[in-house]
């Protein structure tokens, strides 16, 4: 490949492509100055993944990097509750950089969720890092900007794997107990809310949506509990934006506190308060609120 093969074009290469997709009419961009990606770089311990995340086109990747960027996606995936892929293209067709990866987000996962995107473009050189809903809310400019610097560097040396974990590992600087779809809450009241969350009794993750589908919730949230339960227990709630209206499943049996909670939370919700329904949730697992 001869991409990026002088110091000149190193320079302009970090200010790569940086698309992002909000349902909102302006980009939140959170204030914060997590380094996502600063050296030393190791890769997580992750287990296989089940499905395909990796569309490598271009063939720039080995079977073994493959899999194991492959395995890092699938694993983000599921912790993170993002819909992640990578894709390598040498031709973009009559699309732009941006249009084909909002595509390849409605081909892979019909434009829905939150997502994590990278598009390695070798037909203009001109790459994406396409975000949509939680990653949009929680991986700011500075962060980005820091993972496209080093994602840059190591594919000047040609090591497409290890730049591409630095762009995938953006999805970290996501929640681990708040999946905000349609960015309902800022960066703060997100960082807010997780640290409440993870403060209760039970594992506890919040999926925020708007269900405009005919799937009904308890669906929905049954598929986002298996996967991020996908080896432990927990309680999977879901705020449906549209409805009004909060649920709850696990396959454990829940708290009775909870059930009495979720009376109170839906008491809230029908009124949009959306921030104090999650705290009536938190009170009762005998979290920690927020104000």
């Amino acid at each position: 490949m001869k991409k990026f093969l002088s110091a000149a074009v190193f320079a302009a290469a970090v200010a790569l492509t940086i698309c992002s997709c909000s349902s909102k009419s302006s980009t939140y961009v959170p204030k914060h100055n997590v380094e996502a990606t600063s050296q030393p770089f190791t890769e997580r311990e992750v287990k296989a993944a089940e499905g395909t995340y990796v569309f490598d086109k271009a063939g720039l990747l080995s079977p073994e990097d493959t899999k194991a960027c492959n395995d890092y996606a699938g694993w983000l995936y599921n912790a993170k509750l993002i819909n992640t892929a990578v894709i390598t293209v040498n031709e973009l067709g009559d699309k732009s950089p941006y249009d084909y990866a909002a595509d390849a987000f409605a081909d892979i996962y019909e434009a829905k969720g939150s997502c994590l995107i990278i598009l390695i473009n070798n037909d203009t050189n001109e790459d994406v890092v396409y975000k949509t809903g939680t990653c949009l809310a929680n991986i700011g400019e500075k962060a980005q900007e820091n993972a496209v610097y080093w994602f840059t560097k190591e594919i000047m040396k040609g090591d497409y794997r290890k730049g591409i974990m630095r762009l995938l590992q953006l999805g970290e600087l996501c929640p681990d107990h708040i999946t905000d779809n349609v960015q309902l809450f800022e960066y703060e009241q997100n960082k807010a809310l997780e640290k409440a969350l993870s403060s209760c009794k039970e594992d506890i993750t919040l999926l925020v949506s708007k269900n405009n589908s005919t799937t009904p919730n308890e669906d929905i949230l049954k598929t986002y509990y298996k996967r991020k339960y996908i080896d432990k227990s927990g309680i999977m709630l879901m705020l449906d934006t549209k409805s009004r209206k909060m649920i709850a499943y696990s396959e454990e049996k829940t708290p009775k506190e909870l059930d009495t909670a979720l009376k109170a939370a839906n008491e809230l919700t029908v009124k949009e308060d959306y921030y104090g329904a999650v705290n009536k949730i938190v009170e009762a697992m005998d979290g920690k609120t927020v104000s």
